[in-house]
């Protein structure tokens, strides 16, 4: 699969150095020839609502059919960018809550799919309605800190934008441990 772009959004609080980086060093050598951005969002300082932070990220140049990989709140501005106008856009999000502030998911798209743990403390109670919007797939594995798990959370990427079973590439690592 030829990716031009791929964008890594940061969580809340988070900065385009932490688990965006992280995933980026697991996902790049599968794909060389891809340009990889990971740009410094609003809400990186802690204070900024989601709908300040989606809004700014609306704004943004991102090129049409870009794949989007978005880390908590991150991760819900790029499926709700991609719900209101964006539908170009292929969305990966990692442990993100389905909604935040004024932010919220209201429909499934047919090329987002959601890795995410209803256990993670962060996110619990925000995840339940993952199913019905998204090809969604509960981790109970996956913590917060999503740099410790960037290694199997690629190879669940790969699986998926493969178009490989992404069941059977969790069952593959649960198996051999790769978690």
């Amino acid at each position: 699969m030829k990716l031009e772009h791929i964008f890594l959004l940061h969580g809340k609080g988070g900065s385009p150095e932490g688990s965006v980086l992280s995933l980026e060093q697991c996902l790049r050598p599968r794909s060389p020839q891809t340009v990889f951005h990971r740009p410094l969002l609003l809400h990186a300082d802690g204070a900024v609502l989601a709908e300040d932070s989606l809004a700014d990220l609306r704004r943004r140049e991102i090129p049409p059919q870009s794949l989007v990989i978005g880390v908590s709140l991150g991760g819900l501005l790029a499926a709700r960018l991609q719900e209101t106008g964006r539908e170009d856009l292929s969305v990966i999000c990692v442990n993100s809550p389905t909604w935040v502030d004024a932010v919220r998911l209201e429909r499934r798209l047919r090329n987002r799919v959601a890795f995410y743990s209803s256990h993670d403390e962060v996110i619990a109670g925000r995840t339940a309605e993952w199913p019905q919007l998204a090809l969604a797939f509960d981790l109970p594995w996956l913590t917060h800190d999503t740099s410790e798990h960037a290694r199997p959370l690629a190879e669940l990427i790969w699986a998926y934008l493969e178009g490989k079973s992404v069941e059977e590439a969790i069952r593959e690592l649960e198996s051999s441990k790769g978690i």
